[in-house]
C-alpha cells in the first residue's frame, strides 16, 4: 500500500483540461425521468460528469470552462437507462428522442460526425437484434450455422464500408481495434527428420502477434481511451497482464520502450503507457521484474520526461528506485556482520560463510508469517545442506533476542543466526525490508543470484542454478 500510494498522481488523468465549452440539449418524449446524466468512459470505467433537470422533458447540459474531449459518451438515467454518443467535431449538439428506445430513436443536429456515427450505430443494432433472435430460434444446426455466417458477412461488410467511406472519422479509430491482427506466411522449421517443426513455428508466430499486438489502435489518438474497455483498456490490460506475464525483465522493457516510444504523438497515451507500466513492475512480486520499475524511473524520470507528476512524488519514485538497484539479481551485497546477541558478544559476517551458495534471510520471531516458514527452511537446510554446499545466514530484525534462542532450539534451527539490532550498516534501508521474511540466494562472493522467495523454492531454484539455467 505505501508503494502503491506514491501513484495517487494516475488519477490526475481522469481529468479534462479545459479547452472549450459544451452545450448540449436532449430532449426525451414521454419521459418521466427528473434528471438525467451526462456519462463518459475512462480505461474502461463509466464516469457521470454532468447532471441536468427535467424541463417539460428538455435536459440542458453546459459547462463553461470544461471540455468534452473526443471520444464515446452517453446520456443515462437512474435507472441505468442509457444510450451513446461521440464527440468528435463538436461540442454543441441537440438530441432528440422517445422514451420507449432512447438509442433505436435518437436524433441529433449541430454534428456532421455524430449524424454519420448514429446511422452506423442503428444498422449494427439491428443486426445485434438479428443475432439475439437466431440464438433464440430453434434451427437445426446446419441452418444456425449458415444463418450465423450470413449475419456475420453482412456485420463485417458494415464495418469495413463505414471504414471505407469515412477513413477520418473516430469511430474508424474504434473500429480498426477489433480488426484481427494478420499474419503472414512464415518460412517453415524443420526438424531433423524432415518434419515441420511445429513449436519452433508457432513461436515464431507468437512473437509475430506480440510486436504487432497494438498495430491496429493508433497511440496517436487520445479518444481511445475515452471507450467501453472492450476497445483499448482489456486489450491493454490483456498485454501486461497475460502476453508479457512469463517474459523475462529484459524482453519487457523491450516492448515498454518500443510502445512507449509510438506515443510520442499523444501526451495523454504516452502518459498512460508510462504510468500503468511503472505502477505494475513497481507492485510486480515476480523475482527479476523489480528491474523493469528501475529502469523506468531512469529512463522517464530522471530525464524529465514525466512532467505531469508533482516533483515530491517524482523524488519518492527516484529515492526507491536507487534503493533497488543495490539489491538487483546480479548485484553484489556488502559484507553484512551482526553479533549473535548484542554488541559485545561474537560477531558474524557474510564473508565467514564458505558455502558454495548462500541464503541469506531476514526475520523475527514475532513475525506470524516467519513462524511457519522459518520451521519449513530448518527442516529443509538440515536435510539439503550438503547436498548444495549452502549455509544460511539469519538476521533477526526486531523482538528479544532470548525468544530467538528459545524458538531456534524448538525447531531444530542450526543456523547462524544474528540480532540485527546491531550491524555493521543499515541493512534494514539498503534491503529496503517492509515486511518478513524476506530470502536471498547469495553465490560466495556475496551476488545475488535470486531473491524474495519461499523455503519450498530454495531447492528447485538451486536446482536451476546448477544446470545454469535461470534466466530472468
Amino acid at each position: 500500500m505505501k508503494r502503491t500510494s506514491a501513484f495517487l498522481f494516475f488519477t490526475l488523468l481522469l481529468l479534462f483540461s479545459a479547452k472549450a465549452q459544451y452545450d448540449i440539449k436532449l430532449e426525451i418524449s414521454n419521459t418521466k425521468d427528473d434528471t438525467i446524466y451526462l456519462g463518459y468512459y475512462w480505461l474502461g470505467g463509466t464516469y457521470a460528469m454532468d447532471s441536468a433537470a427535467n424541463n417539460k422533458g428538455k435536459f440542458h447540459f453546459k459547462s463553461k470552462d470544461r471540455s468534452l474531449d473526443q471520444g464515446i459518451y452517453f446520456f443515462s438515467n437512474k435507472t441505468g437507462k442509457f444510450c451513446e454518443f461521440i464527440v468528435s467535431d463538436s461540442h454543441n449538439m441537440s438530441f432528440k428522442t422517445d422514451d420507449s428506445d432512447w438509442a433505436k430513436n435518437l436524433t441529433v443536429k449541430g454534428s456532421k460526425d455524430e449524424i454519420i456515427y448514429l446511422d452506423y450505430i442503428k444498422k449494427f443494432n439491428e443486426l445485434t437484434a438479428q443475432f439475439k433472435e437466431l440464438s433464440k430460434a430453434n434451427y437445426s444446426k446446419e441452418v444456425y450455422s449458415e444463418k450465423l455466417s450470413v449475419l456475420k458477412t453482412q456485420n463485417d461488410s458494415l464495418k469495413e464500408d463505414f471504414i471505407k467511406r469515412n477513413p477520418k472519422h473516430f469511430l474508424c479509430k474504434v473500429l480498426n481495434t477489433s480488426i484481427p491482427i494478420s499474419f503472414p506466411d512464415f518460412e517453415k522449421t524443420y526438424k531433423a527428420d524432415g518434419s515441420i517443426d511445429s513449436v519452433a513455428l508457432n513461436q515464431v508466430g507468437w512473437n509475430y502477434y506480440k510486436k504487432h499486438y497494438f498495430d491496429n489502435m493508433d497511440l496517436s489518438c487520445a479518444g481511445l481511451l475515452r471507450t467501453p474497455k472492450e476497445i483499448f483498456s482489456k486489450p491493454f490490460d490483456n498485454f501486461w497482464d497475460n502476453m508479457m506475464k512469463y517474459e523475462k525483465a529484459d524482453t519487457i522493457i523491450y516492448y515498454a520502450d518500443s510502445l512507449i516510444q509510438k506515443t510520442n504523438a499523444c501526451y495523454e497515451i504516452k502518459k498512460l503507457f508510462i504510468n500503468e507500466v511503472t505502477r505494475r513492475y513497481l507492485q510486480d512480486n515476480v523475482m527479476g521484474h523489480d528491474r523493469i520499475y528501475v529502469h523506468m524511473v531512469d529512463k522517464y524520470f530522471k530525464t524529465g520526461v514525466v512532467d505531469w507528476m508533482h516533483a515530491s512524488d517524482i523524488d519518492m519514485n527516484i529515492s526507491r528506485a536507487d534503493k533497488w538497484r543495490n539489491i538487483l539479481i546480479g548485484q553484489y551485497v556488502p559484507d553484512l556482520a551482526c553479533p549473535e546477541l548484542d554488541e559485545h558478544s561474537t560477531w558474524h559476517s557474510l564473508s565467514q560463510m564458505k558455502g558454495k551458495y548462500k541464503v541469506l534471510v531476514f526475520w523475527s520471531v514475532e513475525c506470524g508469517h516467519c513462524a511457519k516458514e522459518i520451521p519449513k527452511l530448518a527442516e529443509w537446510y538440515n536435510e539439503n545442506k550438503e547436498k548444495y554446499n549452502v549455509e544460511i545466514f539469519g538476521v533477526h530484525t526486531e523482538g528479544d533476542i532470548s525468544q530467538l534462542k528459545t524458538f531456534t532450539a524448538e525447531n531444530n534451527v542450526k543456523w547462524t543466526n544474528v540480532n540485527g539490532m546491531y550491524a555493521n550498516y543499515d541493512w534494514h534501508a539498503y534491503f529496503d525490508i517492509e515486511k518478513t521474511p524476506i530470502i536471498y540466494i547469495l553465490d560466495t562472493d556475496n551476488k545475488i543470484l535470486a531473491k524474495n522467495i519461499s523455503s519450498e523454492k530454495i531447492g528447485m531454484i538451486l536446482d536451476i542454478l546448477e544446470k545454469g539455467k535461470l534466466e530472468l
